[in-house]
């Protein structure tokens, strides 16, 4: 697991992602944590205390990678932008299974 301190941003005008909360995950890291890949992947780790999975890193182009903190993150941490987070992240790889009720509708209706 690699650990960093992240100060949390906000984009002003971004286009689709105009409004977004996020932190930067620096180049040094995301390098370690899946060399090699410039498109979006999944990560679980920590933000402060608050256990998170299954989370995509966004890719910003020139290889960096941003971590966007969606509005439950933010309420478990307590933080804004301009706060500090105590970072933890490691790749997670686990798979992404369809919901049981997807599953039984598909079974159903197929």
């Amino acid at each position: 697991m690699y650990s960093f301190s992240a100060t949390i941003l906000k984009f002003g005008q971004q286009g689709e992602k105009t409004g977004w909360t996020y932190i930067i995950v620096p180049d040094s890291i995301s390098k370690k944590l899946n060399p090699g890949i410039k498109k979006s992947y999944r990560v679980k780790g920590k933000l402060d205390d608050y256990i998170i999975e299954k989370v995509a890193l966004v890719p910003m182009g020139g290889g960096g990678f941003i971590l966007a903190l969606n509005a439950t993150m933010r309420k478990a941490t307590g933080k804004r932008f301009g706060a500090t987070l105590k970072v933890q992240l490691e790749l997670d790889d686990s798979p992404i299974l369809p919901p049981a009720e997807l599953l039984a509708c598909l079974q159903d209706e197929p």
